[in-house]
Order: C-alpha cells, then sequence, then structure tokens
C-alpha cells in the first residue's frame, strides 16, 4: 500500500510539473504554420492539475499490478513524463528530443537501479531486448510508412520498451499492440467527425497509453 501510495504522490506531481517544463522548451526551428507555441499551451487553465491527475491514475494502476517493487519507480516516470508528451503530441503532433532523450536515459538507468537492488539481472537483461526490439520495429515502420509513425515516435519507443520489457514479454507485446489498435481505432473514429486528420494524427498519446494499459493488464500471450 505505501509502495502504491508513494507512486501514485510521485507520479502526480510529476505530471503537475508539466506546465513548467513545457513553457521552458524551445520552439523548432522551423514550425509547422498552424504549430501551437510551447508557451501558450504551458498557460492552460488547469492544465497542472489535469497532467497531475492523469499521471497518479496511470501510475496507480500499473504500481497496482508490479511485483518487483523497484520497477514502480520507472512507471512512476513513464506515468509522469508521458502525461506531457502525450499532451504535447496530440496540440503540436510533435514529441520534443529534448524529453524524450532524458526520459529514456532516465528510464534505462532506474533499470539498471532495480536490477543493483533487487540482486537480480534479467530485469535489465529482459528491458533491453524488449527495449532494442521496439525500437527496431517501430524504425522499420518509420522507414516502410512515414505518413503513419513519426521519428518522433521511433525515440520514445525505447523507452516505453525498456519500461515494458523489464516486466516481461507478454507485457512488450499487449503494450505494443494496444498503441497501435488504440491508434487505429481512435484516428478512424476521431477522422469521422473531422476532430483530426487520419493522414496527420498524434499516435504519441496512444503508444503511450497502449504501454501504460499492456503493463497493468496483460494476459499471458499465446
Amino acid at each position: 500500500m505505501i509502495v502504491w501510495l508513494g507512486a501514485v504522490v510521485a507520479a502526480g506531481f510529476i505530471g503537475a510539473c508539466g506546465p513548467t517544463v513545457l513553457a521552458r522548451i524551445p520552439e523548432p526551428e522551423e514550425p509547422a504554420d498552424d504549430k501551437l507555441r510551447y508557451a501558450d499551451l504551458a498557460a492552460r487553465p488547469r492544465l497542472s492539475l489535469w497532467l497531475g491527475v492523469v499521471a497518479a491514475i496511470a501510475a496507480g494502476l500499473v504500481a497496482s499490478r508490479i511485483d518487483i517493487a523497484w520497477l514502480v519507480p520507472v512507471w512512476v516516470v513513464v506515468a509522469g513524463v508521458g502525461a506531457w508528451l502525450a499532451f504535447i503530441d496530440w496540440h503540436t503532433r510533435l514529441l520534443p528530443f529534448v524529453i524524450v532523450y532524458p526520459f529514456n536515459f532516465v528510464v534505462f538507468v532506474l533499470l539498471i537501479l532495480a536490477a543493483v537492488v533487487e540482486g537480480d539481472w534479467s530485469i535489465l537483461q529482459r528491458g533491453l531486448i524488449g527495449g532494442v526490439v521496439v525500437y527496431l520495429i517501430f524504425r522499420l515502420m518509420y522507414r516502410l510508412y512515414r505518413q503513419g509513425i513519426g521519428y518522433g515516435d521511433v525515440r520514445l519507443s525505447l523507452g516505453l520498451g525498456l519500461a515494458l520489457g523489464a516486466l516481461g514479454g507478454s507485457e512488450v507485446i499487449w503494450g505494443l499492440w494496444l498503441g497501435f489498435a488504440l491508434g487505429a481505432a481512435f484516428s478512424i473514429v476521431l477522422s469521422l467527425f473531422k476532430l483530426v486528420d487520419r493522414k496527420g494524427f498524434a499516435f504519441g498519446p496512444y503508444l503511450i497509453l497502449g504501454a501504460i494499459v499492456g503493463a497493468s493488464w496483460s494476459p499471458t500471450f499465446l
């Protein structure tokens, strides 16, 4: 219970810091004409509250499922930073590398810490295998179909693959599949209502949501 409560509070705090971080992200050198400025997004009313709540719920779901306590901090970061990235990508169709690269690094370091403290190096081994496999899948898809996958999604897939892989192969498969399934389903529905362009919609939020659901609910894949 203490671990679960700590995960919820920590992820909520990280999520709530989103507007502060968002306001400091440098704008792209050649932004799209319709891109919203990061500072304007950061100034939206009650954004800190909403990001904090979303991150806390996501972390709570995963923390209630994880058996290895030292993997909980990994998913606290995924939930907290994932809330930022989902919001940013939804509104700008961009996943800033100044957030994604540190995110991947922190996840990797936390996996090493978990392996050392638990005395189980298979945690890191599984994470590395999951991260490499998922990254290569996204890299291949990016080469074959750039209209559906952005390079920001490729970068993000590494960190999510590391986190999912540490939990197990079933979580990697479900997290990856759910990301694609949710992205496909919602892009079709939302495009029918003219809310998104199916040829240029944000995939990051679905990728993150798929990872969260895959980590918190992943029946054995046969």
